[in-house]
C-alpha cells in the first residue's frame, strides 16, 4: 500500500475531505448511539456502581479514582442523577476521534486500511461495550491515542492547526488526567512544544498548564484524594504474594521478606487470609472485598513507608522469579480477556442496586437488547483472535524499530510513549482486566498511518499539510 504525496489542498481537496469525514461520522453515528439506545444507561460493572453509590452518599474520593475523571462524573451525574448524561457525551466523543482517525485514512487513498480499522477496531463490540460503560477506559484510551495522533500530525506540519489545537484542548484532561498512567502524556506534549516556535509553542504550554491546574484545584475543593496511585496496589498484591505458605518448607524458603515486613502484614492481615484471600489474578479480595479481616486501608503511612523501603531493598529481589511470574501472568490473563467483564445488559441488574434517575431500556426494545448480547458473546468468543491487543504492540515495536534506523526523533517520541504505557502496564497492573490494555488495541489506528507513511517514503515535511 502507499500513502498520497501530500500536497497544499485545493478546493475540491477539501469538500472530497469534508464529504468522507461527514459519511464516516454518520456510519460511527449510527453504530455507537444504535448500540447505545439497546444498553441505555450503559454497563455499569462494580466500579460504576460504587461511582455511583459514592457520589449519591457525598463521598466521590472513596471511588478510588482520579481526581479528574471524578470531577467529570459530579458534573455530569452529580448534578442530574441520570448515568446517561455522564455516558452520552463520553460516546459522542469518541465517535469524533475515531472519524478524525479513519476518515484521515481515507482521506489519504487508503480504503482498505480504512475500512479494516473501522470495522475491526472502531465498531468491534467490545470496544462498543466499554465505550457505552460507566468505566473511563475507554475514553482515556481513545483520547490518548487520538492525542498522540494529533501530536504526529503537528509534529510533521511543523506548526499547529484547528484539529490540533482543538484537540488537545478537549483531549489533553481526558487523555493525561481521567487515568493515572496517562501522566507520560506530559511527555509528547512537552516535546511538541519544544519543536514548535513562537506562540504555538506558548498555546500548547497554556493549554496543559491550564487544565493541570483547573484539576488540581478542582480535585481539592471537591476534596477527592489521589486515588490510591500504582506503586502501594503493587506493593501490597506482591507481598502478600512473597508471604505465601509453601507446603515444601524449605530452608531456603524461610525468610522470603524481612522480620519488619512480617510486623507491619501482621497488625493488617493474617496469615491464614494472607494464603486464603490471594487471587493471583486481582488484588480486589485485598482491598475492595473483606475489609473486615483485611486492614490495609487503615495502614499508616509510616508503616507503609517502611513497607515500601523493604519492599525496594529486599522482598522484591529475594522474590524475583514470583514477581515475574505474577507480572507475566496478569499481562497474559488481560490480553487474553481471562478476567472479570461486564456484559451489555449489565445496567438490567445494576439499576436496582443504586437509587438513580435513570431506567434501563427507556424506548421498550424488545429484541435490539438481546440482540445485542448475542453478538457481544460471540466476539467474546473468539476474542483470543478478534480482541487481541498484540497486533497493537507488534505495530509498536515495528513504529519503535523504524524511527530508530532512520534516526525520526518525533516517530520515536511518539511510538516510545506508548512503549513506556505498556512496560507500565506489565510492571504495574494488580488486576487481570482487559480494559488495561485496550489502548493496545486502539494503537493501530495511530501506528498503521505512520507505518504507511514511512512505506510511501515520505519524510516529516514542516512545510505541507499533513492534515
Amino acid at each position: 500500500m502507499s500513502v498520497t504525496p501530500q500536497c497544499p489542498p485545493d478546493a475540491a481537496t477539501r469538500r472530497r475531505a469534508v464529504r468522507i469525514h461527514l459519511c464516516t461520522a454518520a456510519i460511527l453515528l449510527a453504530v455507537y448511539l444504535g448500540w447505545y439506545a439497546g444498553v441505555w444507561p450503559g454497563p455499569m460493572g462494580q466500579d460504576g456502581y460504587s461511582l455511583v453509590a459514592n457520589i449519591n452518599q457525598g463521598g466521590a474520593r472513596y471511588t478510588d479514582k482520579d481526581p479528574a475523571w471524578l470531577l467529570y462524573a459530579l458534573g455530569t451525574y452529580g448534578l442530574s442523577h441520570r448515568i446517561e448524561v455522564l455516558v452520552l457525551p463520553l460516546v459522542l466523543l469518541q465517535v469524533l476521534i475515531l472519524t478524525r482517525l479513519i476518515g484521515w485514512l481515507y482521506v489519504q487513498r487508503q480504503p482498505l486500511a480504512a475500512t479494516g480499522l473501522l470495522v475491526l477496531v472502531a465498531c468491534a463490540p467490545h470496544v462498543l461495550n466499554f465505550a457505552t460503560s460507566l468505566y473511563p477506559d475507554a475514553i482515556f484510551s481513545l483520547a490518548f491515542v487520538g492525542l498522540l495522533f494529533e501530536i504526529w500530525l503537528a509534529l510533521r506540519r511543523g506548526h499547529l492547526n484547528g484539529w490540533t489545537i482543538a484537540a488537545l484542548f478537549v483531549l489533553f484532561p481526558a487523555a493525561c488526567y481521567f487515568k493515572g498512567n496517562g501522566i507520560v502524556m506530559l511527555v509528547p506534549v512537552a516535546y511538541l512544544a519544544m519543536r514548535l516556535k513562537g506562540g504555538s509553542r506558548w498555546l500548547v504550554v497554556a493549554i496543559a498548564l491550564s487544565w493541570t491546574l483547573a484539576i488540581q484545584w478542582g480535585g481539592k475543593v471537591a476534596d477527592l484524594g489521589r486515588g490510591h496511585g500504582a506503586l502501594k496496589p503493587l506493593i501490597l498484591f506482591e507481598t502478600v504474594n512473597f508471604m505465601q505458605t509453601r507446603p515444601m518448607n524449605l530452608w531456603e524458603t524461610r525468610h522470603m521478606v524481612t522480620d519488619r515486613t512480617r510486623e507491619i502484614m501482621a497488625r493488617h492481615i493474617s496469615q491464614e487470609d494472607i494464603d486464603r484471600l490471594y487471587d493471583r489474578d486481582y488484588w480486589d479480595t485485598l482491598w475492595h472485598q473483606n475489609q473486615d479481616r483485611v486492614r490495609f486501608r487503615h495502614m499508616s503511612k509510616t508503616d507503609f513507608r517502611h513497607l515500601r523501603s523493604d519492599f525496594l531493598t529486599y522482598n522484591l529481589w529475594r522474590n524475583l522469579p514470583a514477581f515475574t511470574a505474577s507480572r507475566v501472568n496478569i499481562f497474559l490473563a488481560s490480553a487474553l480477556a481471562q478476567g472479570g467483564m461486564v456484559g451489555p445488559d449489565n445496567a438490567r441488574h445494576g439499576l436496582r442496586a443504586v437509587d438513580t434517575l435513570s431506567v434501563y431500556n427507556p424506548f421498550g426494545f424488545t429484541r435490539l437488547p438481546d440482540t445485542l448480547n448475542q453478538l457481544f458473546h460471540a466476539s467474546y468468543n473468539w476474542r483470543f483472535l478478534l480482541w487481541s491487543p498484540f497486533v497493537g504492540v507488534a505495530l509498536i515495536g515495528l513504529c519503535l524499530r523504524r524511527s530508530l534506523r532512520h534516526r525520526d526523533p518525533d516517530a520515536l517520541v511518539i511510538s516510545g510513549t506508548l512503549l513506556v504505557q505498556l512496560l507500565g502496564v506489565f510492571l504495574f497492573s494488580i488486576a487481570a482486566e482487559y480494559r488495561y490494555l485496550l489502548i493496545f488495541f486502539y494503537a493501530p489506528l495511530l501506528l498503521l498511518p505512520m507505518v504507511l507513511v514511512r512505506a510511501a517514503g515520505q519524510t516529516p515535511p514542516r512545510a505541507q499539510a499533513a492534515a
